[in-house]
Parts: C-alpha cells; structure tokens; sequence
C-alpha cells in the first residue's frame, strides 16, 4: 500500500509540472569548420539555471547546415546560451579563435520581441527564431460565443495564468486581420491590456466609429507586432438593437425656458416584439451620469418622418434642467421579447446645452415734454443682455427707436403722462423683462 502510494504521487507531481505554464521556443544552430584543425563547436541551452539541451561536435570536415529544433519547456524566467568553439588555422585559413560566451534574456524581454538570444563563434552560431507562451484564449460568454451586442461587456479570457503578464498582450483587427492595434492599456480606468481577464464594450474600444464596425467580424489574440501567440478568436459585432442616425437639438429660446426640442432618428423601426425599455439624454461627463428626460414607459414603435424617411423618437415632458455650457448624448437599451439585448449611445457629435443670456435693460434717462400736449418726451434705454433686433414697447404700444449705439437706444415722440410709463424691451427671441 505504501509502494502504490508513493507511485502515485510521484505521478500528479510530473502531471502537474506537465500542464503548468510553459513556453514553445524554437531555436536553431548552425557551424562549419572549414580552414580549421581540430575544429570544435559546443552550445549549451538552459532554462533558469537548469541545462534543457546541448549540443557538441568538432572535426576538420564539421559542417552543420543549419538546424531546428523545437521545446516546449517550464515557464523559467530567464534564458541562456552558452558557446564554446575552438578552431586552429589549416594552411592559409585565417580562423584562429577559441571562444567562450554566454548570453542571457529575461523571459518578458523574449515575449515582448524587445530582446533575442543568439550566441555566435568564429565557425558556428546559435539562436532562439521564436519564444512563444503555450496560451490560449476564449470569449467568457458560453451563450453567444462568437457575437458581442452593442453596450455589452465583452470579456474575454487567456489560460491557463501564471505567466508574466506581458504574455497576456491583447490585440485586434478590424481588417480582417491584415493589421493588429494593441487594446487599450486602460479604458475608463480599468486595466485592459497585459491582464488575463480584460472586460470592455467594443463602442469603449472603438469609439465614435463603433457603427461602422457592426455586422463585421472584430478579430482578437495574444501576441506583439508581428508575433501572433494564439489562434485569432473571431467576433461578430452587432447592433443588437436599432441603430440611431443622429439627434435633432433645438435649444431654449429665453432664459430659464425648457429645451425646444430632442429627436433621435433611426435607421430602422422597431422589429416585432422590439422595444426600448430605457432612452435618456446623459451628459458626457463621466463624472455625471444622472439621466435626464428618461421615459416613463416602454417605448414600442417609432414615428416615421417624411423628410427624412428614418424613424424618429421624441422626448416628451421637457422640463427638466440641463447644465449650462455641458455637453449631451442619448443612451439607450433595446429587449427583444423582455429580454435585454443591444445597448447603444447615439455617435453623433454630442450637443452642447447653452442656456440663454437673460433679456435686461434699464433706463438711464428721460426728458418731459416741452409743454401741455407736446410729443416731443424721450426715455433712454441702455441694453444689459440679450439678442439684438430688439422691440420696444410703450404700455404694450410698439415704439420706434432710435439706435444710439449697439446697447442704447432712445425713445422719442412720447407726451406727459401722470401715470407713468409701462416700458418693456424684447429680443429677437421674444424674450422679455418689464420695468
């Protein structure tokens, strides 16, 4: 009983070692020991300190053409290779050396391409041509592996762990892999690259030209320019959801009034058993994401517009106060049957909420008529804000007057009134302020 145990620990300990984090790593030599005597060529390969290969030849006729050899080793984190070659002059040779050299890379540097191991000799070479993590990848979502929806997580995940996490380099390719970007090393302050289990939305990848990647393959892997570490893992990338156009702004006419207008325009009409169950305007501040004019109720079909033959939703109920000077977009979540699928942001330019300058002005003097019945009295009136043309009115009767400058005007032909004068200004706008 002891014996059996004993066996089988030793046989989980080499099975462990066998599927733990290892490296395949090509490595070629190559040596020739023409115009020599006694030639001799020696390298050694070691991982970590501990001797994985070597190799050893010599003669006058040695000639070695190169050669590949190929390793799948444990994940050391250093590399080296020793050299040894002696070669005394025959007749007229030149070669005259006995050489002894040992160089030495991190396995990060061999992963990331910015360092190789080569060790060379006067008759005979030797070098690693590829250091490749024995890794692979797969898309965590086991429900549609090979789509993502617009406004999903896509998380995405390399194996086994345990490697330096320059191994876990993540590129893409929106080119059908004719070219690799490198993912983000952040995206909204979370780590995305160099990690095994990055997350993020492909419009958070690819920006405000998301929409012109849907429908289309998006392709991922591990590896560096150039160096691909696993097989591209393909993804579909859909809207998931109907696609808006653009958002029509119109904005307040008159200070503190509500915004005119918000639209958003579709390219298509909500499908059978297609809804919105969320649409709000949010500001682009990611430090403020409360959303405003948000629906109260699922939104089921669109109305077609004539002009522009694209479906349209607009935002009732405009009540609620933007910020002034920020900036603001539309998000959205479509279901299907109750269940949630796409979720978009419009990419349009975001527009920009301006409240108006209030309409103010005061009056900085007046003159009484020159006598009983005369029309000849004048009030002066200097603009504090507003929008030029402006209107003038006497006790609601519209006034000429007369421009002095851009902000004062005078009022001319009024006669006495013991009452006084009910005085009001209005901009181009109709905004108003009585005195």
């Amino acid at each position: 009983m002891k014996k059996y145990l004993k066996v089988t620990f030793i046989l989980l300990s080499l099975a462990v070692k066998t599927y733990s984090q290892s490296y395949n790593i090509t490595l070629k030599y190559s040596a020739n020991g023409a115009g020599c005597h006694a030639a001799s060529y020696n390298w050694s390969f070691y991982g970590g300190g501990v001797l994985l290969d070597d190799f050893g030849a010599g003669g006058n006729s040695m000639n070695i053409p190169l050669k590949t050899v190929t390793y799948n080793t444990s994940a050391y984190s250093s590399f080296s290779l020793s050299i040894s070659s002696g070669c005394t002059p025959l007749g007229a040779s030149t070669k005259d050396c006995n050489d002894e050299f040992t160089y030495s890379a991190t396995a990060i540097n061999l992963i990331k391409g910015t360092a190789g191991l080569s060790a060379g000799s006067c008759n005979g070479s030797v070098y690693i041509s590829s250091f490749i993590p024995d890794v692979n990848i797969k898309n965590l979502d086991t429900s549609t592996p090979t789509e993502v929806c617009a406004g999903f997580q896509l998380s995405l995940a390399a194996f086994p762990a345990g490697f330096p996490q320059e191994a876990y380099h993540w590129q893409y390719s929106i080119n059908n892999k004719v070219s690799w970007i490198d993912v983000p090393a952040t995206i909204s302050g979370r780590q995305t690259n160099n990690i095994a289990t990055p997350t993020f939305s492909m419009q958070e990848l690819l920006g405000a030209t998301h929409t012109n990647h849907l429908n289309k393959q998006i392709f991922f892997r591990l590896g560096y320019s150039g160096t691909a570490f696993t097989t591209p893992l393909a993804l579909t990338y859909s809207s998931c959801a109907p696609v808006a156009e653009y958002i029509k702004y119109e904005a307040p006419q008159c200070n503190g009034n509500n915004v005119e207008k918000i639209e958003v325009f579709f390219k298509e009409k909500l499908k059978t058993g297609e809804d919105l169950s969320i649409i709000y305007v949010v500001n682009t501040d990611p430090a403020k994401t409360t959303p405003r004019f948000q629906n109260t109720a699922l939104i089921t079909s669109f109305t077609l517009d004539p002009a522009t033959n694209l479906y349209k939703y607009s935002f009732p109920n405009l009540g609620e106060t933007l910020e002034n000077g920020n900036f603001y977009t539309v998000k959205y979540q479509a279901r299907l049957n109750g269940q949630p699928m796409g979720s978009l942001q419009v990419s349009q330019q975001p527009f920009k909420y301006i409240d108006p300058a209030k309409m103010q002005f005061k009056i900085t003097g007046q003159t009484q008529p020159t006598c009983f019945g005369a029309e000849d009295g004048t009030i002066d009136i200097e603009i504090l804000s507003g929008e030029s043309p402006y209107n003038f009115y006497v006790d609601n009767v519209l006034k000429t007057a007369s421009k002095i400058d851009d902000l004062h005007y005078k009022i001319t032909g009024l006669k006495a009134n013991v009452l006084g004068y009910k005085i009001k200004v209005t901009d181009k706008n109709d905004c108003i302020e009585k005195l």
